[in-house]
C-alpha cells in the first residue's frame, strides 16, 4: 500500500512523522511524497495556531483532490481539540504513533509507553530529533498545548535516549535535536534533569553536536549552562513571547524582561556569540502601543539571531479566549510588520559576527553548485563547493551575510 504524511507543527511532531512512517514500513508499506496519489494519507496535525489549524484542512482538502477515494487519517493535535469531526473515508487517531499502523490493519490498540518509542533514522534529515519528554503544565493563557498534549510531564529515561542516539549515530547522524513539549522539565518526574541528561549524551561517541530545541527561560539553570560544552551547541530557542512585563503577566508566563535578559547574559559569559532565537506574539489582549515598543525594544537589548513573530489569534479552551480583544488585526499586521524590520536589522548584525570567520557547517541541501546548511549557532549557511556529501560537517569561509544568511565558499 502507498502511503503519503503531511507534518504541520513541531519538532516533537516531526519525530513522531517518523514513527508513523516506521509503522507502516514494518508492515511492508511505502511511503511516498504527499502530493502524489496515495491508498491513504495521514496528516499529523498541528492546532497550536488559528493558521495552523486551517493548514490541517487545507492538507485534507488537498488529499481528497488528489485521491477522492483514499482513506484519510488525522493524527495528533487536531485529532485531540476537534473530537467530533466526522467526514467520509475520514479517521481520527489519538493514540501512539508507533502503534498506527496496527491500528489500521488489525482495528486494534494496546497503548504502549513513552520508553519504547524509538526511532531507526530520520528520513530526508541530516540532523535527527528525539522527542525525550511530553506534556506541559505551565498553562500559559493563550496556549492550546497542554489541552491537546496533555498536562501530566513524562519523561524517556536516559538510559533509552542513550540507546536511541547510540542508533542514530552508527547510522551516521552527527547532529542530534533533543525536543519535548516543555524540555526544560525533562526528568522531574522521574528524579533527573536536563543537565543530568546532557552529562550523560556527551560520552556517546560520533554524536558531534547536541542541539536543545524550545525552552522556556526559568528552565536555563546554572547547572544547565555548566553543560553547555561541545558537543552541546551554543545555541538556545528561548520562547520569550513578549518584551512587556505587564503582558507576561496576562500571558501567564512566570518571568520578567529583566530576568530573560539575566539568563541571556549568563549565556553569553559562556560564549560571546551564543545565538538565541525566540518567539514573540503580537496584538495579544490588552497589548497597548507602548507594550509593543517594548517587544521591539528587547529585540535589540537581547540581540536575537532570528525571531519567530506570531499574530495572536484566540486558541479554544485557553483563558486568553474569553480575554477581550483590543489589537484589530490590521493593527497586528503592522506590528508585525515593524517587529519583522527591527528583527531583521539584528539579524544581519549578529551574523555580521562572522564575517570573514571560518565555520563549521553541517551539509543539509544542494541546489547546483549551491550548498546549504547550519552552524553550531543554528546560522543558515549558503555556500559554494563540489562534490561534497549531504550530512558531512564541513568549514566554510565566509565572505557575506544578509538577515537570513551567511554566504561564503568552502576551504
Amino acid at each position: 500500500m502507498r502511503i503519503a504524511i503531511y507534518t504541520l507543527g513541531c519538532k516533537t511532531n516531526q519525530y513522531e512523522t517518523e514513527l508513523i512512517r516506521e509503522s507502516f514500513e514494518s508492515h511492508g508499506d511505502t511511503v511516498i511524497p504527499f502530493h502524489n496519489k496515495a491508498d491513504l494519507y495521514i496528516i499529523n496535525s498541528c492546532v497550536v495556531t488559528g493558521k495552523a489549524e486551517a493548514e490541517t484542512r487545507k492538507a485534507v482538502h488537498r488529499a481528497k483532490r488528489t485521491n477522492p477515494n483514499a482513506k484519510i487519517i488525522i493524527t495528533s493535535c487536531f485529532a485531540r481539540l476537534r473530537p467530533d469531526f466526522k467526514e467520509n473515508n475520514i479517521f481520527l487517531y489519538t493514540g501512539e504513533r508507533k502503534k498506527i499502523a496496527d491500528f489500521y490493519y488489525n482495528n486494534t490498540y494496546s497503548p504502549i509507553s513513552l520508553q519504547e518509542e524509538s526511532i531507526k533514522r530520520f528520513s530526508g534529515h541530516t540532523r535527527a530529533t528525539i522527542k525525550i519528554e511530553e506534556g506541559c503544565n505551565n498553562f500559559c493563557t493563550y496556549c492550546i498545548v497542554p489541552f491537546v498534549r496533555g498536562s501530566k510531564i513524562k519523561s524517556k529515561t536516559r538510559k533509552a535516549i542513550s540507546k536511541e542516539v547510540q542508533e542514530l549515530s552508527k547510522t551516521g547522524y552527527k547532529e542530534i535535536v533533543l525536543s519535548g513539549t516543555e524540555i526544560g522539565k525533562y526528568g522531574e518526574d522521574i528524579g533527573t534533569s536536563l543537565a543530568s541528561l546532557l552529562k550523560t549524551l556527551k560520552t556517546i561517541e560520533r554524536i558531534e553536536r547536541i542541539r536543545i530545541s524550545s525552552i522556556y527561560p526559568t528552565a536555563i539553570t546554572d547547572d544547565l549552562i555548566r553543560e553547555l560544552t561541545p558537543p552541546v551547541t551554543p545555541h538556545f530557542h528561548i520562547s520569550l513571547q513578549s518584551g512587556d512585563n505587564e503582558v507576561l503577566k496576562r500571558m501567564n508566563r512566570n518571568y520578567t524582561t529583566e530576568e530573560c535578559l539575566n539568563i541571556i547574559e549568563k549565556l553569553r559569559k559562556k560564549d560571546q556569540n551564543f545565538s538565541i532565537t525566540t518567539d514573540i506574539i503580537v496584538g495579544f489582549p490588552g497589548e497597548t502601543d507602548n507594550a509593543f515598543l517594548n517587544s521591539v525594544s528587547i529585540v535589540g537589548k537581547a540581540h536575537f539571531s532570528k525571531v519567530h513573530i506570531f499574530r495572536y489569534s484566540k486558541r479554544p479552551f485557553t483563558p486568553a479566549y474569553f480575554m477581550k480583544e483590543t489589537v484589530s488585526e490590521s493593527l497586528k499586521k503592522t506590528r508585525a510588520e515593524r517587529l519583522l524590520h527591527a528583527v531583521n536589522i539584528e539579524r544581519t548584525a549578529f551574523k555580521d559576527r562572522f564575517l570573514n570567520k571560518t565555520v563549521e557547517v553541517l551539509v543539509e541541501e544542494k541546489d547546483g553548485m549551491h550548498y546549504t546548511g547550519f552552524t553550531p549557532y543554528y546560522l543558515k549557511t549558503k555556500f559554494t563547493g563540489t562534490n561534497i556529501e549531504l550530512g558531512s560537517i564541513v568549514p566554510v569561509l565566509v565572505e557575506k551575510v544578509d538577515a537570513n544568511y551567511l554566504y561564503g565558499r568552502i576551504l
